[in-house]
């Protein structure tokens, strides 16, 4: 289901979700493609809003940009456990490196044994993906919830065919807070657009701010709007036009 999105004021900034939102999901992590059309927009959105575009990921700093390069854009990777400001300057959590380490040495045997299992070590963070095995989902939970139940430091985020382990306090909202106390965010209005539950914590945020949420495809949401990636990519054209 798709509705119309709403006219963007000239003061907004713009927080994207990566994976869902500004590229397809794809069977592998390391799958996915960013549309020349995606790149242009995101280059024509920080042109006219002043910069103040960012991407807000579950995604490794280095890997984001590795698929967004040329394009360098302020990021918060690893759902803000690592931020890159849009000075450049990196600011990174490095509380719980201990308990994320024993996270990923006691989800190593699970992922070992069944072939499809990805288990994804990140700096601030593990990710344990089943897409390519469903079946194994109960299993996956059961094992990430032992893994919090001897790490209380812990917390799981589940998303789309993935549980991920990072420490507790760092979510997609407190990373969008973070930007907006920021220039060239500062004093601008909140639009962000996310797919997943992972991005609930940023629309609760934004949409406190008297901001604009959008939905991307289906799913229960706090967000205000809906759309699927066509009609995003549409909005955002005619944003960017002045329309």
């Amino acid at each position: 289901m798709t509705e119309p999105l709403p006219p963007v004021g000239p003061n907004s900034a713009f927080f994207f979700d990566f994976d869902g939102t500004l590229v397809a999901i794809a069977p592998r992590p390391d799958l996915v493609h960013v549309e020349p059309e995606v790149s242009d927009l995101l280059r024509a959105l920080a042109r006219r809003f002043g910069g103040a575009v960012a991407v807000i990921t579950g995604r490794p700093l280095d890997v984001v940009d590795g698929f967004l390069a040329p394009l360098v854009l302020p990021a918060a990777a690893e759902h803000g456990s690592v931020r890159r400001d849009a000075s450049g300057r990196v600011h990174a959590d490095e509380a719980g490196a201990d308990a994320v380490e024993a996270a990923y040495r006691a989800l190593e045997p699970l992922a070992g044994a069944n072939p499809g299992l990805i288990l994804e070590r990140k700096s601030s963070s593990v990710a344990l993906h089943y897409r390519q095995q469903p079946a194994l989902a109960e299993a996956c939970a059961a094992a990430v919830e032992d893994v919090v139940a001897k790490n209380p430091g812990l917390v799981i985020l589940p998303g789309k065919m993935v549980f991920e382990l990072k420490p507790e306090g760092v979510d997609k909202g407190v990373a969008v807070r973070a930007f907006l106390d920021e220039a060239p965010f500062k004093g601008r209005t909140p639009i962000f657009m996310g797919d997943d539950v992972t991005d609930e914590h940023a629309f609760a945020v934004v949409n406190a701010l008297g901001g604009i949420t959008v939905k991307i495809d289906d799913g229960d949401t706090k967000a205000k709007y809906r759309t699927d990636r066509k009609g995003l990519v549409d909005w955002l054209s005619r944003v960017v036009e002045g329309c």
